[in-house]
């Protein structure tokens, strides 16, 4: 059944992307409540695994992604913390703790189980995705930095620090590495200092009984107790907070200013203002209270944990805050958006997680929300006891801008007969994102064994126990940048008479890049799925 298709349109297939226009800002408020008013917390069915239910005081999407098996003292899944990446570049997987069996993969797309992680980081928190390659992440094991080559499962010395004889680490409340994945900061014994691995070299060293120095998101600067300073541990001057402990998460604004976003209790001793996110320049130090009394919110409740993670919108801050679990004032029991850039605030959901008051847990620390966004901004991940519950599961914030890559696919008709003529709708819908797909349309022929693979070159004969043999239709497909394509007479064909009756089954397939040739097709591996059933009587 070789048929007709279009070559302009596989032509615009290979090279879709490469002239779209770039993805503009997304407005992640957009279709979230923006009032200060309350949102009385009520009642909420736990939803079971991989379901989605609409927070009923806000509207958003709330996704159960966990179900940890109850019985221990700790039954918990959760993000890792708010302070570093759940989600890889492509937000194509996601790392998750599981206390007391270790780090997990999940497919980040359908929050499916994909294996545990044989990795052993020196904490919990100190795993690093690459913020450009979707397989890679590093961490610190002994006195080595690690990385780690996901889909195969390698790891890699990148830096033995052998002259540390004491415990390498980043750190008791770790930050992120620095957007371009290329500086850490690390502390060993009394000597702190900052590794830059694209040239293998330790930029400046100094002794200190502060904490271990965290990476500015722009890969110059770093913050260490309340000081910034350079990549040379140079302090070049003092932010203004009361207390340079209290949870923080450093990113970056629109600007290209460095930033570091807290929670501030007190104001700092040169006037700085006090509130649930307080955003400081690294370059010039100035201040800016972005939820808080002098902006109209409440004093800020306990329990409140910061996230700037959502590194492809620079400047939009993530907030889950406890304060009072009945979840009846203003920011109690809330997920908080801001665009720390503009002063714009929403209010995303109630988490419904009673943080360190849970009585059910042996350590109620694994009761914290934690939230941490994706790096696109657009959903969020974060862990909740569902009303002082036994267990902890892992939710995910879906907002109304969240969009995934969707193929599409649709035939004239259902039904055929000698000589009427079959088209097959192709759609394309890419949000736009930092990866290329390897694209196949095939049809599966009625024995339910062999297929036709549709190409570039033509129609092309396989077999559906042979995936690595299949031709693509596009490989490397660009997702970069933003496009929406539907072409309603992608592929025709005239039944002759002479093929096979029966149905044929159509489906049209992005997968990742070069994850056919182990001959298996692996939920994980793929990005979106299309099919489409027909029937032919002679």
């Amino acid at each position: 059944m070789p048929g007709t298709r279009s070559s302009a349109h596989l032509v615009w297939l290979v090279a879709a992307g490469l002239s779209a226009a770039p993805a503009p800002a997304a407005d992640l408020c957009q279709g979230v409540p923006v009032d200060k008013q309350p949102h009385p917390m009520t009642a909420l069915a736990k939803p079971a695994l991989r379901a989605a239910v609409t927070d009923p005081d806000f509207g958003t999407i709330l996704r159960r992604i966990t179900d940890v098996p109850p019985g221990g003292a700790n039954p918990v899944m959760k993000p890792l913390y708010s302070t570093v990446s759940a989600w890889n570049a492509d937000e194509s997987r996601l790392i998750l703790y599981h206390v007391g069996s270790g780090h997990e993969l999940y497919d980040g797309r359908s929050y499916r189980f994909i294996r545990a992680l044989d990795i052993d980081p020196v904490d919990i928190e100190q795993v690093y995705w690459h913020t450009t390659d979707p397989n890679l992440l590093f961490y610190v094991s002994g006195n080595r930095l690690i990385r780690y080559h996901v889909r195969e499962q390698v790891k890699e010395v990148v830096h033995d620090f052998a002259s540390c004889s004491g415990t390498l680490s980043a750190g008791p409340d770790p930050m992120f590495t620095s957007w371009g994945s290329d500086v850490i900061g690390l502390k060993c014994g009394t000597q702190a200092f900052f590794y830059r691995i694209h040239d293998d070299q330790i930029t400046g060293v100094a002794t200190t009984s502060l904490p271990a120095p965290q990476a500015a998101a722009g890969g110059g600067l770093g913050f260490i107790g309340g000081y910034v300073v350079d990549l040379g541990m140079n302090a070049m001057r003092r932010l203004d907070l009361a207390n340079p402990y209290e949870h923080a998460s450093l990113g970056r604004l629109a600007s290209g200013e460095d930033a570091h976003h807290a929670v501030a209790f007190d104001p700092g001793p040169l006037g700085s203002g006090v509130g649930s996110l307080v955003t400081s320049s690294l370059q010039t130090g100035a201040s800016r209270v972005i939820v808080g009394p002098s902006t109209g919110y409440p004093y800020p409740p306990s329990g409140t944990h910061v996230s700037a993670l959502a590194y492809r919108q620079p400047g939009w801050t993530f907030l889950s805050i406890v304060g009072d679990p009945a979840g009846q004032g203003v920011l109690d029991n809330e997920l908080v958006i801001a665009d720390t850039n503009t002063g714009r605030v929403c209010r995303a959901g109630h988490h419904r997680s009673w943080g360190r008051n849970n009585t059910q847990l042996a350590d109620p620390y694994w009761a914290e929300p934690q939230v941490v966004p994706s790096p696109r901004g657009t959903r969020a991940v974060f862990a909740s006891d569902w009303g002082n519950g036994p267990t902890v599961d892992a939710y995910v914030l879906e907002l109304p801008t969240y969009r995934r890559f969707t193929a599409s696919l649709a035939p004239n008709r259902t039904q055929y007969t000698t000589g009427e003529r079959l088209t097959l709708s192709v759609g394309l819908s890419n949000p736009g994102l930092p990866t290329r797909v390897d694209l196949y349309l095939i049809a599966l022929r009625p024995d339910g064994q062999q297929l036709v693979a549709l190409t570039p070159a033509g129609a092309v004969a396989g077999a559906l126990s042979n995936p690595a043999g299949w031709p693509a239709l596009a490989r490397g497909l660009d997702l970069s940048t933003p496009f929406d394509y539907l072409q309603p007479a992608f592929f025709s064909l005239t039944w002759n008479g002479g093929e096979d009756p029966g149905t044929y089954r159509f489906v049209l397939m992005a997968v990742e890049p070069g994850s056919l040739t182990d001959d298996r097709i692996d939920t994980w591996d793929v990005w979106s799925v299309a099919a489409a059933s027909v029937t032919f009587a002679p």
